[in-house]
């Protein structure tokens, strides 16, 4: 017998502008053991919640209001929501194009989960956000968990030892 995974100290705030999907992901979180769920329908409501509740894990619909999904990434990893910078968000992706999701990427979320998707790939990616052990990274350019996902045995190239030039480290 399989007992499902339970993560009751676990506070999810779930931002989707659909009814219909909102219902959805929320069955698919409390059949998880997720017993801590916050909603919010915009990026207003997202930051009420964010003030006084402190969510653990975001998941994100791509198309938000009034501030679209990159913006709005960019001010919870920039660290102006009142949650930890690299507090794990999974986005669940409308658009599936290349450059859609690399845009996504990009703007720091954990996972990205698209559609159509179905409660086993949902499980999968906020598991696998839950989990994640990447370096977060905190540079101007980027915010967010490491995007390199392969372990290299060693530095090839000028290529990775370049990664860290600008690196200021005091002592």
């Amino acid at each position: 017998m399989v007992t499902k995974q339970q993560f009751p100290d676990v506070r999810v705030l779930l931002v989707e502008r659909q009814a219909e999907n909102t219902s959805l992901y929320r069955f698919v979180l409390e059949d998880m053991g997720f017993a801590q769920i916050m909603l919010a329908s915009n990026t207003e409501e997202a930051l009420d919640q964010m003030y006084f509740n402190v969510p653990s894990l975001i998941i994100l619909g791509d198309e938000l209001f009034p501030k679209p999904l990159v913006e709005f990434m960019a001010d919870i990893r920039g660290g102006k929501t009142g949650v930890a910078k690299d507090v794990p968000i999974v986005v669940i992706s409308t658009q599936n194009t290349k450059a859609a999701v690399e845009e996504v990427r990009d703007s720091g979320v954990t996972e990205i989960v698209s559609t159509p998707l179905s409660a086993k790939s949902l499980r999968l990616r906020v598991c696998a956000a839950l989990k994640a052990s990447r370096e977060f990274i905190d540079k101007v350019a980027y915010q967010g968990p490491d995007r390199r996902r392969r372990i290299t045995k060693g530095k090839k190239g000028k290529r990775r030892t370049a990664d860290n030039i600008g690196d200021n480290i005091e002592m």
